[in-house]
């Protein structure tokens, strides 16, 4: 039975504030960089109330590339495996042909995956009508020696091109020519040939070989049950329809060779290395260590461990007393930056931005839980100071204030526990700021609750993420 060939699209990762932020941007690929906003000072209506353009895109941000995942034949102890590739589209026979010609990877030759196509081969041409795959291979592939060689080649390309619906069976030419007798061998090829033309040669091995076109949850990944605590890792920062790549080797033009599922807990091992200004490090997958973007991994701490972290409860009293002097959020945000969930998706404030963030005068028409998408306009434009950090601490100086560990806590008309941290913000630990209602003539339903996402950055923690939920009569 052919396998079904899972259709991907990659995309860069652009940020488009309140409901198409982050969190929905494709297949995350790399992080946002820091490149200037494109939001504009109030000196007049804001004109875009449901996109605040606070985060920004990549620089120079690549065209969409449409992939698929595909499989390749290579060998391994008396058997042809498959391995998972992404290749681009369209032609993606043509292209999955001409990774399968690269060869094994590194790692994959380290694992005793084998090919029997010389590496200078040059794919010339490729059709397919009616089941039939016809290829144009040039001369350097009949070259080299053995009858075992010789069928297995023909067998990982007969494997590769007959896993697509549309093809059946494979007729060979050589440099334009059809082929009658192939190679010094003597292997006779003047008719097409199909997978059971091969499988006494080169017999295929049941599953794939060395990744999964299927996201690996938590069962499929190595167990992190005796690893050390502080070399694991959470998926963050994406969105519950996407995915975290797995790539081959650092940064974003490496072959995706597995996915990761949001919230998946991996282990840290080995090396890191910085393309850009992204930080990629590698981490344990079913079929050894590979990259992935530190942009978009938590550090695991346990809620016991987080709770007892005297350091959180100093980090708050920072940020609160930065606030107070219209100072510079930096020395208590993460390095990405600051998400902030208003009601919405989250927004990214950029970690440059964060330095005058206190003073910028940019207003903004934050979403409500009482309004519409349709009616913002209605909500009075305000500032990230007016909007956010002022509230935030007016609840915090509260005396009533009730804070929790990793607890939501629900006010009046307030959302449902299960909805109060946005998904992708879920993977971190967090503090809970409610400050109860004040007011006797609203019955208590002037309330505010404010959550503040905290991860660890080389070994402290920082504020990554606010999210607020409130009841204004």
């Amino acid at each position: 039975m052919k396998r079904i060939v899972v259709a991907i699209t990659v995309l860069a990762l652009l940020a488009a504030a309140c409901g198409g932020d982050v969190g929905n941007a494709g297949p995350l690929t790399q992080p946002p960089s820091d490149q200037p906003t494109t939001t504009v000072a109030t000196t007049g209506p804001v004109t875009n109330p449901t996109t605040p353009s606070t985060t920004e895109p990549p620089a120079d941000p690549p065209d969409p590339v449409d992939q698929q995942f595909v499989e390749l034949f290579f060998g391994k102890e008396g058997f042809a495996v498959s391995v998972i590739r992404a290749v681009d589209t369209p032609a993606v026979a043509a292209n999955a042909i001409r990774a399968l010609i690269a060869g094994p990877t590194a790692a994959e030759h380290d694992s005793d995956l084998w090919t029997a196509i010389p590496s200078d081969t040059l794919l010339l041409g490729l059709t397919i009508e009616n089941g039939l795959a016809t290829i144009d291979l040039s001369r350097e592939f009949e070259v080299g020696g053995g009858s075992y060689n010789i069928l297995s080649r023909l067998a990982q390309v007969v494997y590769t091109l007959t896993q697509f619906p549309t093809v059946d069976r494979v007729l060979f030419y050589l440099d334009g020519q059809a082929v009658e007798v192939f190679s010094g061998e003597g292997v006779v090829l003047e008719n097409p040939v199909g997978r059971a033309d091969y499988f006494t040669i080169l017999p295929i091995a049941p599953g794939p070989g060395t990744a999964a076109s299927e996201p690996w949850d938590q069962d499929d990944l190595p167990d992190v049950s005796d690893a050390e605590p502080t070399q694991l890792r959470r998926v963050a920062l994406v969105a519950a329809d996407d995915v975290l790549n797995v790539r081959e080797d650092p940064g974003i033009t490496a072959p995706i060779i597995g996915k990761l599922l949001p919230g998946v807990v991996v282990e840290r091992v080995g090396q890191e290395e910085l393309v850009g200004s992204t930080r990629w490090v590698q981490v344990a997958t079913p079929v050894g260590a590979f990259w992935v973007s530190d942009w978009f991994l938590a550090d695991a701490v346990t809620s016991a461990d987080f709770g007892e972290d005297a350091r959180v409860e100093a980090l708050l009293d920072e940020f609160a007393a930065i606030v107070a002097t219209d100072g510079d959020l930096r020395p208590v945000a993460s390095r990405r930056g600051l998400y902030v969930s208003h009601h919405s998706d989250p927004v990214r404030f950029a970690s440059k931005d964060l330095a005058t963030i206190l003073t910028d005068s940019t207003a903004y028409h934050w979403p409500s839980n009482a309004v519409g998408a349709d009616d913002i306009d209605e909500i009075p434009a305000r500032t990230f100071a007016a909007a956010i950090a002022d509230s935030f601490v007016s609840a915090y100086d509260d005396a009533d204030t009730v804070r929790t560990v990793n607890e939501p806590i629900l006010g009046g008309n307030g959302r449902l526990p299960e909805d109060a941290i946005p998904f992708e913000l879920e993977s971190f630990n967090y503090i809970g700021v409610h400050d109860r209602g004040d007011n006797p003539e609203f019955d208590g339903l002037d309330w505010v609750t404010w959550y503040v996402s905290i991860d660890y950055e080389d070994g402290a923690p920082v504020i990554v993420g606010l999210t607020v939920d409130m009841w204004a009569p």
